[in-house]
């Protein structure tokens, strides 16, 4: 059966929630709705686990609407919170993604023009038969305009004094806290009039890839948020990884002072941001992995034989990170047409099948090198499982010359379990225990389990069909 590449998953944020993180989105929700403003929140998640979708997942929630989903978004994605718009009278949302605008020389007027252009259209839609309120809108949005300028010339002049502007005799003629004022006026008369029963009106800005900016454009938007944005009708949510976003504001600091300030960057982010979500890791990527296989694999057969594959060594062979099981779904789905159909008749064969197609799916997915020198000897799947069942790996002079040279390009890789004594051959060892491994790392070589579960009964013909017929 031909491969179907419509199938594939992307990288594009999504509504859908195959995370199981709908109880965590309404409490996050919930706190932005309910706290007294000025905020600034934070949602950190490592590379890969879906911050993006999380936000999106937020602003559904909150006002029943996110613009920066597709128009074709399912009607399954789109019931995957509750209650969505539960606060859609009140809130107003805005969404900047601050990657886009890091080459800007003032990322806040950046983001002002972003809040002025979204605040505008949704003020236009509520308003669009009250003649009066129309009058209104436009005298604000101006008003924002204007506010927005004298940031810029701020900026302006700082750069063209080579930041040794007089700051007294600018703070005399355009200070900021007049400024503040000034957007706080504006942003008022966009924002939903007071619904009885719920919270006072507030602008909710996502932030969001904060921590892709270049060091100098990070450091520049979070202080822009604390001098102009600190406002009684605004709330931040900062879509970052925190550990970069740290290391970004240490390397801004450090080019200023000359030493190391580390723990300084790490007090400057709890002081702008004191209330943090952290995205957990996905628990059970085997069920992840299984829901995203729906789509790349056809045939429920199939399917179900590489579910049952999986669980016999349990949810450690697998990275618990979305982005990377998206991928490895992807691959999957074009080697499982190389899967035998009538020649297993039995599903124990089967699935054995299907977890010699996992292993080699998951080596070209994620281990480039290996993959490479797999391919061009087969052999090496054997030096790979002694290495697994804890063979040294590392160059040693005591070393006889007459050995196979060690795998020396293994030992930048992490096993998820690690072998009180060496075992190489037979099921997973009993004296074999976890090394809680660091789940963010991409260097973990997780389906070292199902290596060992496979045991020594392999051969090359087995893993042929699938290691050198996938595609380069």
């Amino acid at each position: 059966m031909p491969y179907d590449d419509t199938t594939l998953h992307n990288d594009e944020p999504t509504l859908l929630d195959i995370l199981d993180r709908k109880q965590l989105v309404e409490e996050v929700g919930e706190a932005i709705a309910l706290c007294r403003p000025p905020q600034v929140f934070g949602v950190h998640g490592d590379w890969g686990l879906g911050k993006t979708s999380f936000l999106h997942q937020v602003q559904w929630y909150l006002t029943g609407d996110c613009p920066q989903q597709p128009e074709t978004a399912t009607e399954d994605e789109t019931k995957t919170v509750q209650e969505c718009g539960k606060y859609k009278d009140v809130i107003q949302a805005v969404w900047f993604d601050a990657w886009r605008y890091q080459n800007e020389a003032a990322p806040v007027v950046a983001l002002l023009h972003e809040m002025r252009a979204q605040l505008s259209w949704g003020r236009r839609v509520r308003d669009s038969a009250n003649r009066s309120a129309m009058v209104a809108v436009r005298g604000a949005l101006l008003s924002m305009e204007d506010a927005t300028k004298k940031i810029g010339f701020q900026y302006s002049r700082f750069r063209q004094a080579n930041r040794e502007w007089d700051a007294e005799n600018l703070a005399a003629t355009l200070p900021s806290h007049t400024l503040r004022e000034h957007l706080r006026a504006a942003i008022e008369q966009l924002l939903p009039s007071e619904s009885e029963g719920l919270p006072p009106p507030k602008l909710v800005v996502f932030v969001d890839d904060v921590d892709r900016c270049e060091p100098e454009a990070a450091y520049r938007l979070l202080e822009d948020l604390k001098i102009y944005l600190t406002l009684d009708n605004c709330v931040f949510i900062l879509g970052m990884n925190q550990k970069a976003i740290e290391e970004a504001v240490a390397q801004r600091m450090k080019a200023e002072s000359g030493v190391d300030t580390t723990i300084r960057a790490g007090a400057y982010m709890e002081k702008l941001c004191q209330n943090v979500w952290r995205l957990p890791a996905v628990h059970e990527p085997s069920q992840v992995l299984h829901a995203l296989l729906e789509t790349t694999v056809k045939c429920p057969k199939v399917r179900d034989c590489i579910k049952k594959g999986m669980e016999v060594v349990g949810y450690l062979c697998l990275p618990p990170n979305p982005r990377r099981l998206k991928g490895l779904a992807n691959l999957i789905g074009r080697l499982s047409t190389r899967l035998p159909d009538k020649s297993y008749k039995n599903k124990e064969a089967q699935i054995y099948e299907a977890q010699i197609l996992m292993i080699v799916a998951y080596v070209y997915q994620f281990h480039h090198d290996l993959h490479v020198r797999w391919a061009a000897d087969f052999s090496l799947y054997e030096k790979v499982r002694e290495w697994c069942g804890g063979a040294r790996t590392s160059d040693d002079p005591s070393d006889d010359p007459s050995d196979d040279p060690p795998l020396s390009f293994l030992q930048s890789l992490t096993l998820p379990l690690q072998p009180a004594s060496a075992s190489p051959t037979g099921p997973i060892p009993e004296d074999f225990k976890s090394t809680f491994p660091d789940p963010t790392q991409a260097n973990v070589f997780w389906i070292q389990p199902l290596i060992l579960h496979l045991g020594q009964e392999v051969t090359p013909k087995q893993f042929d069909r699938y290691l050198r017929g996938a595609p380069e």
